[in-house]
């Protein structure tokens, strides 16, 4: 999730690449098998430089496959199918991951049968509402949302308040916002939207028809598109916006006053994974005091350890106007916003195949 890919990869430390000496003229080179697989949901940005840090570190050799939480639940099933030898079993082949990093933890949460706990050394440094009870999964960074907009077109008088704003008349057609079923950000704002408002049904189908009924692919569509002016306002990640205003873009942004979510995104380790020992090493690389600091200072993000503090500047994550709601709570209104969603998209497509 980035705003532009090389802001944050230039943001990083310098990582020394080790060169090897080539193969001779006639020789040609065998693949080289990983010593850990992992899937991830972070944007390159985000998960390259981890990786490759863990790599320089611990000289281990890491592949990586990339998608969303959604491609993420989609090949566990069919894996699990695939390797059920009818005995009930849920072993699978030797493509599987090791370990999933940078999955929002509802998700996980929800996927949890597929994880093995583990606890990290570093975990007692992690904030308590951060915690997994049984260690299941491992959370990496605190994600807030906000509602970014463009100095140059939305006036003092006009400045957004809150999830209320992104219905107003005025701005039809000019809010950014993802489309909810490729991420979990957007459908966790869909969540403190209508959980904040007297009617979600309403709330819903006047957010689509402000929004033109169209969304965008990617979080860097949204802020670039605010950036740049073809939009007024919309949703986005603290991250993004803080990184926006730090590098004085004409932007600013608001933390929604009927409340918002901050949950975070982390790291579980596969059952029966191929590569335990590394899969364990990563996780407690990832909630390192290094890594952390560096989500802070160089990526813009909350980090989920109790001694990292914000960015100077912003509050810490105890002030904001964060909604109270378990990942039970959070995965089963999720589940209505987005069956809701997409029973409003499909009618209004109907609609237009009828119309003449």
């Amino acid at each position: 999730m980035v705003i532009k890919a090389g802001w944050r990869t230039a943001l990083w430390a310098p990582i020394l690449l080790l060169v090897s000496c080539g193969p001779q003229a006639d020789t040609v080179p065998m693949p080289a098998e990983a010593d850990l697989v992992i899937f991830t949901a972070q944007d390159e940005a985000v998960y390259e430089p981890v990786i490759k840090e863990f790599e320089e570190r611990t000289n281990l050799k890491v592949r990586v496959e990339n998608g969303s939480s959604e491609d993420m639940l989609r090949r566990l099933g069919e894996e699990t199918d695939k390797g059920d030898n009818g005995k009930g079993s849920e072993k699978r082949d030797e493509a599987s991951w090791d370990l999933v990093f940078g999955v929002g933890i509802e998700t996980l949460e929800q996927s949890r049968d597929y994880w093995q706990p583990y606890e990290s050394p570093e975990a007692g440094c992690i904030t308590e509402a951060f915690q997994c009870s049984d260690s299941s999964w491992t959370s990496f960074s605190a994600l807030p949302l906000v509602i970014m907009y463009n100095t140059n077109v939305v006036t003092y008088r006009e400045l957004p308040t809150g999830w209320g704003s992104l219905l107003e008349p005025r701005w039809k057609g000019r809010v950014a916002f993802m489309d909810p079923g490729q991420s979990d950000i957007y459908s966790a704002a869909l969540v403190a939207a209508v959980y904040t408002c007297d009617d979600s049904l309403e709330y819903l189908k006047q957010l689509m028809e402000n929004l033109d009924y169209h969304t965008l692919r990617s979080l860097s569509e949204v802020n670039e598109g605010i950036l740049d002016g073809r939009y007024s306002l919309g949703v986005t990640m603290e991250e993004s916006a803080q990184a926006l205003r730090t590098e004085g873009a004409d932007i600013d942004y608001i933390y929604p006053k009927e409340g918002i979510t901050a949950i975070p995104d982390g790291t579980a380790i596969l059952k029966d994974c191929a590569h335990r020992d590394a899969a364990e090493e990563f996780l407690d690389f990832t909630i390192s005091m290094d890594v952390q600091r560096i989500l802070v200072s160089d990526l813009n993000r909350r980090s989920v350890r109790s001694d990292v503090p914000p960015l100077p500047g912003l509050s810490p994550i105890s002030r904001l106007p964060l909604i109270e709601m378990d990942l039970q709570e959070m995965s089963e209104k999720k589940a209505m916003v987005s069956e809701e969603w997409n029973r409003i998209l499909s009618s209004k497509t109907q609609d237009k195949e009828e119309t003449p």
